[in-house]
């Protein structure tokens, strides 16, 4: 299928080609695409630039904006902090992670991981999800919603809340 442009006909690989070429001029003005420049060891180190009264802050581990997150990249809504829940309850909330997934952990009071998982979030702007978390038992226990460093796999951006499990 051909688009037509000033009398000149384009392909859809063209037209494509073209939104590459011009995502990553935007890139090259932030200054976080390394071969214009940026951070050729793919450290998380942070770029700003400001547009208007808001500052746009990106790194090289994650072009997702601050700006485009709002106030945090991760947000919960239920379980509250203290709260106490059955073994099998929702976890609410919204968010925004590296290929749309953020991850969660449920750790014991000594520190040791009972269970993990992972929920579907947005890529590249902030999204709702829910998910069920199953405890294997009662007690004391941290949640932990967070997303993964696109550069070097670490947590990031964690959210936490301690809980009881009935």
């Amino acid at each position: 299928m051909d688009a037509t442009s000033g009398g000149k006909h384009m392909r859809r690989h063209d037209i494509r080609h073209t939104a590459a070429a011009t995502t990553l001029a935007a890139l090259c003005v932030l200054g976080t695409a390394s071969a214009c420049g940026g951070d050729d060891e793919g450290s998380a180190s942070p770029t700003s630039a400001t547009r208007g009264e808001t500052t746009v802050t990106t790194t090289a581990a994650s072009p997702i904006s601050t700006a485009a997150l709002g106030a945090a990249p991760i947000t919960l809504v239920a379980p509250a902090e203290g709260a106490t829940v059955a073994r099998s309850f929702v976890v609410r909330g919204s968010g925004v992670a590296f290929e749309g997934t953020v991850l969660w952990k449920l750790t014991d009071s000594g520190g040791g991981e009972a269970i993990s998982g992972y929920a579907s979030a947005g890529s590249t702007e902030k999204q709702p999800f829910q998910f069920t978390v199953e405890a294997p038992s009662g007690g004391e226990f941290t949640l932990t919603v967070y997303r993964e460093s696109a550069a070097d796999g670490a947590q990031t951006d964690a959210v936490s809340r301690k809980i009881r499990v009935e």
